[in-house]
């Protein structure tokens, strides 16, 4: 007989679940989980725009803990990618925050194994040590021109 011991929270909203409303059984902003070996975060996206699956959120400014949008001011600073749904504007959702995803890219194609950051509007492009932000992950399947698949750790 085994025993399963964990201090997480049960959760019981899909890491593919988007809401406008947070209802009673929602999670808080910040909670966290771990699903099909990823590890994702619950934010809020105060920003203006939908925020798409293969695009990085990033922290709001003048706004308090996990609220993001879609934008490249904060350059390496991320809450994660939208893996599953998109996030329409003034809603909930799951980003991830490590594991293999896969990332919009800016540039035609970036190889295997080269390490990649944030680039314009939630996209990402190839690190280039000293010249672009905050390298947040290595790609581990190049794809056709504007996507890839990378292993990211924020």
């Amino acid at each position: 007989m085994s025993n399963f011991y964990s201090e997480a929270p049960v959760v019981f909203s899909s890491v593919s679940a988007v809401t406008a409303t947070r209802g009673s059984n929602d999670p808080q902003i910040g909670a966290r989980m771990v699903h099909s070996s990823k590890e994702y975060v619950y934010i809020y996206n105060a920003g203006a725009s939908d925020i798409y699956p293969r695009y990085g959120v990033a922290p709001k400014t003048a706004c308090t803990s996990y609220s993001g949008t879609l934008s490249s001011a904060a350059y390496g600073k991320l809450f994660g990618v939208v893996v599953h749904t998109t996030i329409p504007a003034a809603s909930y959702g799951w980003v991830c925050y490590r594991g293999v995803v896969p990332l919009a890219t800016t540039s035609a194609s970036i190889a295997v194994k080269a390490f990649v950051c944030v680039d314009a509007d939630g996209t990402f492009s190839t690190y280039v040590c000293g010249t672009t932000g905050k390298e947040i992950g290595q790609v581990t399947v190049a794809g056709a021109a504007g996507t890839i698949t990378a292993y990211i750790n924020l």
